[in-house]
């Protein structure tokens, strides 16, 4: 369960949780009314008493209808997910299909109905892999510097860089959602770097990352030291 669900799930269980507990409460305070009765004879006060509860079971009411109907959005949205889940998975089952088969290649296009089978089968498992990383994406399973790192790795090869090339502008046009849309935009970017540069450019901003770990983990540990001193000092001049 990624980090999102699971986000979610408990939310769902929150919602469940208070809607039972106003109903629990809705249902009980009768018996409490009826018990303050008995022991109090003001029914002037227990009239006051009812027309508060009844303000209080109107919100309470409002707040379920509100946890009913945020359920159903994240249903929906769950929903929505499995279908696109299920789509993928068929499309990837139509690629190994066309991978091992000749025929099924030929289906696809001009392309495929030429003689090199090689990079006919190379082309589809790129393909493969950017769809891979694209549900990485949009499950929020990976990071964006995680997904350039292994971008700059794949379009650093010749194959790569000719399947970016030849589908770049279909997936840019596209896109189906924002963040499909930001996905397109790393992958063209980290192209634009390999081709202008080679994977230069990705190599030394990963390296100025890995460099401004270490200055932080620097600057901490000056602070560390920094605060014990002061302590010490403070106790020095206890005694």
């Amino acid at each position: 369960m990624n980090r999102r669900s699971f986000g979610r799930y408990w939310v769902t269980i929150l919602l469940l949780l208070s809607v039972v507990a106003a109903a629990g409460l809705v249902v009980a305070s009768p018996f409490f009314l009826a018990a303050l009765g008995r022991s109090r004879g003001d029914w002037s006060v227990l009239g006051d008493i009812g027309q508060t509860y009844g303000a209080a079971s109107a919100i309470l009411a409002v707040l379920a209808l509100i946890g009913v109907a945020f359920s159903l959005v994240l249903q929906a949205r769950e929903a929505k997910s499995a279908r696109e889940q299920a789509l993928r998975t068929l499309h990837g089952d139509l690629m190994k299909m066309a991978m091992d088969d000749p025929l099924y290649r030929a289906c696809w296009g001009a392309f495929f109905a030429s003689g090199d089978e090689e990079g006919q089968r190379a082309h589809l498992y790129v393909n493969m892999i950017l769809n891979h990383w694209l549900l990485m994406w949009e499950l929020r399973s990976i990071t964006e510097a995680h997904l350039r790192e292994i971008a700059a790795t794949v379009l650093a090869g010749p194959i790569g860089r000719d399947f970016w090339r030849q589908a770049r502008t279909l997936r840019t046009a596209s896109a189906g959602s924002r963040r499909e849309r930001r996905f397109n935009l790393i992958i063209d970017d980290v192209y634009s770097e390999v081709t202008a540069g080679g994977a230069a450019p990705v190599a030394a901003r990963a390296a100025r990352g890995g460099s401004s770990v270490v200055v932080g983990v620097g600057v901490a540990l000056a602070l560390v030291v920094v605060v014990q001193r002061i302590l010490r000092g403070f106790v020095r001049g206890g005694r």
